[in-house]
């Protein structure tokens, strides 16, 4: 019994160490599930836990870099001058730009001023006016002088009483004054001083820098706040050495309001043979470039000023008569009527025309047809004029269209041409269809040779009065003249600044005037008999004259270099 009780309690030993061996191996878990028991009551909620502390706040990003500011972008477009330079250049009294296509309207600057208090004022043209910041210092309109005697002010002034040019100094001494620069006439400037006395200076913010000149030779431009009539002027011309050419008022604004005139002034070297609010004529003394400056000016406050101005970009060439040339002049009565074309002829002696018909006095070859338009040229093939059958040379019986190639087909002399003259417009009643039929003769010209100069010439405005008219007693002369103004603006929208392509914008009617260049008579009057211009689309023979002059200098520019 004894025996037995010994080995049971060994056994409970070995299984018990067993286990406590099984134990260790499962990281001290005990695997032996006891029997269940009965669930256990639930326990008692805990305590909630202290809040924590709160975390330290995360570092500020770093700062943006800061944009440029209008200044700087100035500068960076070539202002030279300090900060108070550059707002100061922002307080000038502007001027209208050149006239551009319209667009939709909007808010534009009117006016900039400084006021009393130092404050650069931005006035709008919708009435509104904002504050663009405080000027400081001496940038505001004093009436009391400087220690130098100069009275604040800021205002465009323009260099016009003098010749050609002017020297800037950088002290107010025109004896001892170093020599900032010099200056042409008609340069605009900033003028921030005047000392207002009969011989005293004024000085100038020029590049960033202190400049003086005397007050005489300066004028003021004034904001016009009506409206400034348009001028009928190119962007460029061409006149020849030594001869004399004309710009008549009455061509360049036909329309000029009463009260209102033009003034005239020229870059370069040459004689003034006239100088006057009607006309100005030059002759050129010596070639190369040059500008002509053309300013509208009006009465305000009992002073002539400038209202508006335009400028011509003048090239200025050599006479070259003895050009080698082959050409051809195309277009309508003012082609056929002889005058031009012989006088070309006569003028250049190694110039060879060609075409179909010919002038009877002097045999000279053109391609000029009495009362065409062009639309005859582009889509007829004949037209009666008179009772005479007169054939569209240009005119192809497959196409039944204008073909240049065709016409060089059946007249192998045009095979060589250097240069085409057209004059058309009168005969459409020069409308916008005109310029863009000549643009259709164009394109077939180029399309047999894009190497052949196109020249078109402009139409003159004819005369206000002085008519006995021969074409009908019941003619419109206004309502044409109001045509043929606006007809060199269609010219200009389509032909100008094309030079790249061969073609050129001939401006002759800026040498026609209101009475010599035209055909006249002696005709019976109430009074007796007086001379009276008897047609408003031909010019006589000293108008084609000038027209001739003006295409031999543009010869002289595309040949003769």
């Amino acid at each position: 019994m004894k025996k037995a009780l010994q080995i049971a309690i060994l056994l409970v030993s070995l299984l018990i160490l067993a286990l406590l061996v099984l134990n260790l191996t499962l990281d001290g878990v005990w695997v032996i599930q006891g029997l269940n028991g009965k669930d256990g009551q639930d326990g008692k909620d805990g305590v909630d836990g202290v809040d924590g502390i709160d975390g330290i706040n995360g570092t500020n990003g770093i700062n943006g870099t800061d944009g440029k500011s209008a200044y700087e972008l100035a500068c960076e477009n070539g202002f030279r001058g300090t900060l108070h330079e550059w707002l100061l250049s922002l307080a000038v009294r502007g001027s209208d730009g050149a006239n551009g296509k319209p667009g939709a309207d909007g808010v534009g600057v009117k006016d900039v001023k400084i006021n009393a208090e130092g404050y650069l004022i931005v006035y709008l043209t919708d009435g509104s006016s904002v504050t663009a910041g405080y000027v400081g210092g001496d940038g505001f309109v004093s009436d009391e002088p400087d220690e130098d005697g100069f009275y604040p002010v800021y205002e465009t002034v323009v260099l016009e009483n003098v010749e050609q040019s002017l020297n800037l100094r950088l002290t107010p001494d025109t004896t001892n004054g170093e020599i900032f620069k010099s200056i042409a006439r008609g340069t605009e400037l900033l003028r921030v001083g005047d000392q207002k006395t009969e011989d005293g200076f004024s000085r100038f913010l020029c590049e960033g820098t202190y400049c003086y000149a005397r007050s005489k030779f300066f004028e003021l431009k004034y904001i016009y706040e009506g409206s400034v009539p348009t001028l009928n002027l190119p962007k460029h011309t061409v006149l020849t050495k030594g001869e004399t050419r004309w710009f008549y008022t009455a061509q360049i604004c036909p329309t000029l309001p009463d009260g209102m005139s033009l003034s005239y002034s020229y870059s370069g070297t040459g004689e003034r043979v006239y100088d006057g609010d009607d006309a100005f004529a030059l002759t050129p003394s010596s070639i190369g470039t040059a500008t002509l400056t053309v300013r509208i000016q009006a009465y305000l406050d009992g002073d002539l000023r400038t209202i508006g101005e335009e400028r011509i970009n003048v090239t200025v060439v050599d006479s070259a008569a003895s050009l080698s040339l082959t050409g051809m002049f195309l277009g309508d009565s003012r082609i056929s009527d002889g005058t031009m074309v012989t006088t070309m002829e006569s003028k250049m002696p190694n110039l060879t025309l060609i075409g179909t018909r010919s002038v009877k006095s002097s045999g000279v070859l053109h391609e000029g047809r009495g009362a065409w338009s062009t639309a005859h040229y582009l889509g007829n093939a004949s037209l009666t004029v008179g009772g005479t059958v007169v054939p569209n040379a240009f005119y192809n019986p497959n196409t039944q269209a204008f073909d240049f190639s065709y016409y060089v087909q059946k007249n192998p002399a045009a095979a060589g041409l250097d240069f085409i003259v057209i004059h058309l417009g009168a005969n459409d009643s020069f409308s916008r269809d005109s310029v863009e039929n000549i643009d259709r003769m164009i394109d077939s010209i180029h399309a047999y040779s894009k190497d052949i100069r196109v020249l078109v010439l402009t139409e003159y405005v004819s005369p206000a009065n002085g008519y006995a008219l021969k074409q009908s007693t019941n003619f419109n002369v206004t309502a044409m003249r109001i045509r043929q103004t606006r007809y060199f603006s269609y010219l200009r929208e389509t032909f100008e600044e094309r030079e790249s392509e061969k073609i050129y914008l001939i401006p002759v009617h800026l040498s026609i005037n209101a009475w010599g260049d035209w055909t006249r008579a002696v005709v019976d009057t109430a009074d007796g008999t007086a001379e009276r211009i008897t047609d408003v689309i031909h010019l006589g023979y000293a108008g084609y004259n000038k027209e001739a002059a003006v295409i031999r200098s543009y010869l002289y520019w595309l040949f003769g270099t």
